[in-house]
């Protein structure tokens, strides 16, 4: 199963990584290396992850307070958010109108 990202999660994304590397070089890598860890694991095993809604999951990062929010389809898992713990619960919901 492949992962798909929507364009606010991949923005989201990339704000996470420049804002982390601003406060310590290396921290944006190592944080890119913690999520492709996570995508891997759910791509693998994509009902592993805590049920929120009837269609959404997520899934914690290993070393970042961040989850994985998404969405398990037929052939693919489409990234919803890379939701930070303290961000404000289910701000993603409006995404879920992006995914065809």
């Amino acid at each position: 199963m492949r992962a798909r990202f929507l364009k606010s999660a991949e923005v989201e994304l990339e704000e996470a990584i420049t804002y982390l590397d601003q406060q310590r070089q290396g921290l944006g890598d190592r944080f890119e290396q913690d999520l492709e860890s996570t995508v891997k694991f759910v791509t693998a095993h994509p009902r592993s992850g805590k049920v929120l809604t009837e269609r959404v999951r997520k899934f914690p990062f290993r070393k970042f307070p961040y989850n994985l929010i998404y969405v398990v389809e037929v052939t693919e898992i489409i990234i919803v958010a890379v939701a930070h713990h303290r961000r404000r619960p289910e701000y993603w919901l409006g995404r879920l109108s992006e995914i065809r």
